[in-house]
């Protein structure tokens, strides 16, 4: 990935340098709450390392990807680590930067030149999923945020 500046850890690999308590948290009690981030500060080389949860399914991982590649090219600054009230560290969380990356990361996946001939041939959200290897949540999130949900009720009836 060195044309957009990651360089993919497999959580494997950085696990077995990590204390056993933050792997367990990693691993086991957040494990669903987190699918990768990137670390915050660059590489040498001007790279960045990213980790992708390994125990999520490849749809996931991929709109995760896509999403840290977007944090990247829309110049976001990283999150950092805030001390809780109970004395915790927790990351810091940018709703914006966040909603941005993501939709930019869906717009780059399942692109409008991609979807609107699709929705316009009554290709389902099932179809869609399947054709892109996408996840049913991130067409759906495509369908209603480039406005097309209307076009794509009709599309649907239409096929019945």
């Amino acid at each position: 990935m060195d044309f957009v500046g990651l360089r993919l850890i497999p959580l494997e690999s950085v696990c077995k340098d990590l204390p056993k308590e933050i792997v367990r948290q990693l691993r086991e009690r957040g494990a669903k709450s987190w699918s990768g981030g990137m670390h915050g500060r660059l590489l040498p080389d001007g790279s960045r390392i990213c980790i992708l949860n390994s125990g999520h399914n490849k749809l996931r991982l991929k709109t995760t990807l896509m999403e840290e590649i977007a944090h990247i090219h829309l110049g976001h600054s990283p999150s950092g680590l805030l001390r809780s009230g109970d004395g915790h560290r927790i990351r810091s969380y940018d709703k914006q930067q966040e909603h941005d990356a993501y939709g930019v990361g869906a717009a780059a996946l399942l692109p409008w030149a991609a979807l609107f001939p699709s929705i316009n041939g009554g290709e389902s959200i099932d179809d869609l999923a399947v054709r892109y290897e996408l996840s049913q949540e991130l067409v759906r999130y495509r369908i209603q945020i480039t406005g097309a949900h209307t076009l794509y009720k009709s599309r649907q009836r239409a096929k019945r």
